[in-house]
């Protein structure tokens, strides 16, 4: 039986963690979370899968190896370690950031990337290996869904209007992981950001499986979790990652969402970097 799951911030995840009911989380208890988490996240980034088309416009192409390094892993080990999130990357707020992330584009020079190109999309698209980005429309027609063979759906807009989504909608036939977002600059999504790619690498180191992530138009919300999950996973800037979503798909993240976004790109870089 698939478990229904709502995300849960970084930071609420670290209070449950250190509520006094649990005890003090000595150094046995450590070496069962380190030994728990490297059963749950291989040191390894997922690649695309070999039986892609590559001969079709826009087809795939594998990305660099820079962009996959065990670097994940030991974000998500301090996790399991119950730190917050910006602790667990050993980050700075990214005012003051330094030289090494100097080139990081402004807000606006953001937005007029995401301005290029045609203002529309499909219901559905393809934005990278086995991932699907996508709206209400597919995502509660568990026929199409059958279809395209999806096994797992991140639901960027758990809980609001018109959203349908849980263990009883979908089933026990897909894993299925609410995120309460709602499209508004004042939201801060970034509380989601490290559980919702958590979730994505997961499903696509599962043998066989697919995963949409969707909200109700599926430009915002959800787009926001995939880029964070391309920069988390995959080390891809934000300009590429934004590039690669949209040779793919029409994006349009909201003005606040994109701060997350850059803010998120400061941090990556200074962990890497400096």
């Amino acid at each position: 039986m698939r478990r229904f799951q709502l995300a849960v911030p970084v930071s609420a995840m670290h209070r449950q963690a250190a509520s006094p009911g649990e005890g003090a989380r000595g150094e046995p208890q450590r070496r069962g979370d380190l030994a728990r988490w490297q059963e749950l996240m291989p040191g390894t980034c997922p690649s695309p899968s070999p039986g892609l088309p590559r001969d079709r416009p826009g087809g795939w192409q594998h990305p660099s190896a820079q962009h996959c390094a065990s670097g994940w892993w030991e974000q998500g080990l301090s996790l399991a370690l119950g730190m917050s999130g910006a602790e667990a990357l050993g980050l700075r707020r990214p005012e003051g950031a330094g030289a090494c992330t100097g080139d990081i584009p402004s807000l606006k020079e953001i937005e007029q990337l995401l301005n290029t190109g045609r203002p529309s999309c499909n219901h559905v698209d393809e934005v990278w290996p086995n991932l699907f980005l996508g709206d209400l429309v597919t995502a509660h027609n568990r026929f199409v869904l059958w279809k395209m063979g999806v096994t797992h759906v991140l639901n960027a807009a758990h809980g609001t209007a018109y959203s349908h989504g849980g263990q009883d909608f979908y089933g026990a036939t897909i894993d299925y992981y609410g995120v309460p977002a709602h499209d508004l600059p004042s939201f801060d999504i970034s509380q989601f950001f490290f559980s919702a790619a958590q979730f994505i690498h997961n499903a696509l180191n599962t043998p066989g499986a697919k995963i949409l992530v969707h909200c109700a138009v599926g430009v915002s919300r959800s787009a926001s979790l995939v880029l964070a999950y391309l920069m988390i996973n995959h080390h891809l800037p934000l300009v590429e990652a934004i590039k690669t979503v949209k040779e793919h798909r029409w994006i349009s993240p909201n003005r606040g969402f994109l701060k997350h976004l850059r803010n998120l790109d400061v941090q990556l870089r200074q962990k890497r970097d400096c």
